[in-house]
């Protein structure tokens, strides 16, 4: 059938393509030794591009989509998941690089193996009950972490832009839209795959913006690197200010 194998070859260019992003993001981070903030952003993103890529593999391999449904849906929203929460917390930690600490990161994880467990379960049993739970931990949790990045990131915007240094201001914008992009595909997919799991068309459909959107994630993200210098000293100089901020209001309170 025509549909089924567009769907593969799509399927399979966009696993290479993501693939090759990570492997050009993995490679040129150890030219930003001296940007820990910025080179972990960048193996952060490498991975969620490597976790979609993969994902999109496994999709174009066992065909689940049209033999195991629930298998389908549980893999969907597996790398969703993983891939949603990595890029999460690399943009996350560009705009606040004193987020990401040892309990963001049991606290993505508790999630993480919590829906990937719940949602597994559910495929293994057909249980549409389980499923539906796993979905549902995916959502909050990703719903969590979107109102983290965007509270993040309209507390610092007008200081980013005051400062106008570089062209961060260029990039405080490249990164919320690229944010715009991957919750509108990625609640797109997770929904048109939940209600019309054995469907082809949509996914296709999805899949094929969804490689757009994934380039121009690594575009602006690479696009950091030649204002690494004025972006690193803004948000520093905005950390260093809320914690001032911080301790003085802490120190008026007592």
């Amino acid at each position: 059938m025509i549909e089924q194998q567009l769907y593969s070859v799509v399927l399979f260019l966009a696993g290479i393509v993501n693939l090759v992003m990570a492997a050009i993001l993995l490679q040129n981070s150890y030219y930003y030794k001296d940007y820990p903030t910025y080179r972990r952003a960048r193996i952060l993103t490498a991975l969620c591009l490597a976790v979609f890529g993969i994902g999109f593999f496994m999709h174009h391999c066992y065909q689940w989509r049209f033999s195991w449904p629930y298998a389908a849906t549980a893999l969907t929203v597996t790398y969703f998941h993983l891939g949603g929460t990595l890029l999460g917390d690399s943009h996350t930690s560009l705009l606040n690089p004193a987020y990401l600490n040892r309990s963001v990161a049991l606290r993505d994880t508790i999630a993480l193996a919590s829906s990937i467990f719940i949602i597994w379960t559910g495929a293994f049993t057909d249980s549409i009950i389980c499923i539906g739970l796993g979905i549902s931990v995916f959502l909050i949790h990703i719903f969590y972490l979107v109102y983290i990045f965007y509270s993040t990131f309209f507390r610092v915007r007008d200081g980013l832009l005051e400062m106008k240094q570089g062209s961060v201001a260029q990039f405080v914008h490249w990164m919320l839209l690229s944010c715009h992009l991957i919750i509108g595909f990625g609640i797109g997919s997770i929904v048109f795959t939940a209600l019309l799991p054995n469907a082809i068309w949509p996914y296709t459909l999805l899949l094929s913006v969804g490689s757009a959107v994934f380039i121009y994630i690594f575009y602006s993200l690479t696009e950091y690197g030649a204002v690494i210098d004025s972006a690193t000293n803004a948000t520093e100089d905005l950390a260093e200010k809320e914690i001032k901020s911080t301790r003085y209001e802490i120190s008026t309170k007592h």
